[in-house]
């Protein structure tokens, strides 16, 4: 099965997807009961919204609600598919609402070409700005380390090189 970007409307971070996968497994524990009804317990586990939502996932690959063990198998590889979808850590300063999250995705889909989740780590000392940690590559874009590095810089001179600054927050 191919993953569908599409899941970002379902999670966008790390627990999000946890959280998802556990509702889809409470599904499939509930598939053979007497009296399962998928688009009702897609409301007890995603709410009426995102039910409507997965059902037209479903739809989108084929999936015919009426055979249980179609179904099961779905879910299970749907699952094992968001298990797979790499995580991306980024470290701010803020908890970000959910136009910032929404945005991000975007922004990481757009960029990178497929779905990632984000785990977020909350962290005031950054100030502003953010580090990323993705695919073992550690990125800082935080003013953090900017204003470490210039107080280093200045309480001893000789303790970093000059060509470790930008230009622009030379000082001498």
């Amino acid at each position: 099965m191919q993953l569908n970007s599409d899941l970002s409307e379902f999670f966008i971070t790390r627990n999000q997807a946890n959280d998802f996968i556990q509702s889809l497994n409470n599904i499939i524990d509930k598939l053979y009961e007497v009296d399962f009804n998928l688009e009702n317990s897609l409301i007890n586990e995603f709410g009426i919204d995102k039910k409507d939502k997965f059902m037209n996932y479903l739809r989108d690959n084929k999936i015919k609600n009426s055979s249980n063990d179609e179904l099961k198998k779905f879910l299970q590889n749907l699952q094992n598919d968001i298990r797979r979808i790499p995580v991306l850590t980024l470290n701010i300063a803020f908890e970000p609402n959910e136009t910032t999250l929404k945005a991000l995705i975007q922004w990481f889909l757009f960029t990178l070409n497929k779905q990632v989740l984000i785990d977020f780590i909350i962290d005031k000392k950054i100030i502003a700005g953010a580090s990323i940690n993705f695919n073992g590559k550690f990125k800082d874009y935080s003013v953090k380390t900017l204003f470490d590095n210039i107080i280093i810089q200045k309480l001893n001179p000789t303790s970093l090189e000059k060509n470790k600054f930008p230009n622009s927050i030379r000082t001498n």
